[in-house]
């Protein structure tokens, strides 16, 4: 017979994390009921979210570049802008490529915008299933956590790192492994984690000290240094410089604040 206070019904059930380094193990069935974080370090999240922080009202994720121009063929083109790359690369026509610097006040206040990158956009589609869709990079990192541990339910939780052509990245890997040893500092509760979450958590421990010299090292850094991109890493290793979290909504990514 159990003691008061003894039983394990009683107890508060494991938090469960689960980590993958690429969109290929994420299913709709696994996303149910699920809140999922997008991670996209290089540059995804840091362009989206300079954007909502500029006064966008709101961003649409596109599959591919045709979609993105297909879609703006339907809506009326005085206050939307074609951004995003390809192949990290501005896009021939498109008002805007996927350097953060881009998204300023002057350019995108009120502005609509339909996004398109090579991964990242990609990702978020991938991910529309779940209970939430968070986009998260090291630029709003600790408005993630806060968002998060908000919520009355914020577990079970998926983190889908964007990746690279559906190949691991670093970069994303570390980024979410930050995350989860952050969230273990700020809650007391068990934790039930996958591998991946388990291995992002020991990726975090070391590389994630110094995240500009990460990213000057990773394989997607460095290609981005070699095309002329060298600024966007600075700008993208800053820790939680934003209180911006973009949640997908009815398709669109719109702001939440954690202030």
């Amino acid at each position: 017979m159990n003691k008061p206070g003894n039983n394990p019904t009683a107890k508060q059930a494991a938090a469960r994390i689960q980590l993958y380094f690429t969109t290929g193990g994420v299913s709709d069935e696994l996303l149910k009921g699920s809140r999922a974080v997008v991670i996209d370090v290089l540059r995804t999240a840091a362009s989206i979210t300079e954007a909502l922080d500029k006064g966008a009202k709101y961003v649409i994720p596109a599959p591919s570049v045709d979609a993105a121009s297909n879609l703006i063929k339907q809506i009326p083109r005085d206050d939307v802008l074609l951004c995003g790359e390809h192949e990290a690369k501005p896009i021939d026509g498109f008002d805007l490529g996927n350097s953060p610097s881009e998204y300023t006040y002057k350019r995108v206040r009120e502005k609509r915008l339909i996004y398109v990158s090579t991964n990242g956009s990609l990702a978020l589609l991938k991910c529309a299933a779940a209970e939430s869709v968070y986009l998260c990079g090291f630029i709003n990192l600790n408005a993630v956590i806060d968002t998060l541990l908000k919520l009355k339910t914020p577990f079970p939780l998926i983190i889908v790192c964007s990746g690279n052509h559906n190949q691991f990245s670093l970069e994303d890997a570390v980024c979410g492994g930050v995350l989860i040893n952050r969230i273990h500092r700020r809650i007391d509760q068990e934790f039930d984690l996958n591998d991946g979450a388990r291995a992002a958590e020991k990726l975090a421990v070391e590389f994630g000290e110094d995240i500009p010299k990460l990213l000057n090292e990773t394989g997607h850094g460095q290609y981005l240094k070699s095309i002329g991109f060298e600024d966007d890493l600075t700008l993208c290793a800053v820790d939680s410089a934003y209180s911006v979290v973009p949640v997908l909504r009815d398709g669109r990514l719109v702001a939440l604040s954690r202030k």
